[in-house]
């Protein structure tokens, strides 16, 4: 059995992977609106990525006897300053534009 302090940092990890999922198809919008076709198809790459990681938190959460409780994932930004204002959110994990 999971204790509650792993199981609720497993949740919180698993709310993160989402939201950057979530982010990164903002990402991919934001690009494809700017005509930025292949920025726009990485970050649509990257939200796939994301969530596998969360799919897999909460695989292993489920097996270690634990429940996953999803919650509210907060609306990511729309618009960037610029193409390179996007990318460093990307990167940096700091969603602000």
């Amino acid at each position: 059995m999971i204790i509650p302090k792993v199981q609720n940092a497993q949740n919180a990890q698993i709310n993160a992977e989402l939201y950057s999922s979530y982010l990164y198809l903002s990402m991919s919008s934001y690009f494809e609106s700017i005509n930025l076709r292949g920025f726009a198809s990485w970050m649509r790459v990257q939200t796939q990525e994301e969530l596998l990681h969360a799919s897999r938190f909460f695989a292993y959460t489920n097996s270690r006897g634990g429940r996953v409780i999803l919650k509210a994932i907060d609306a990511p930004p729309s618009e960037w300053a610029s193409p390179l204002a996007a990318a460093d959110a990307a990167g940096a994990g700091n969603a602000a534009p």
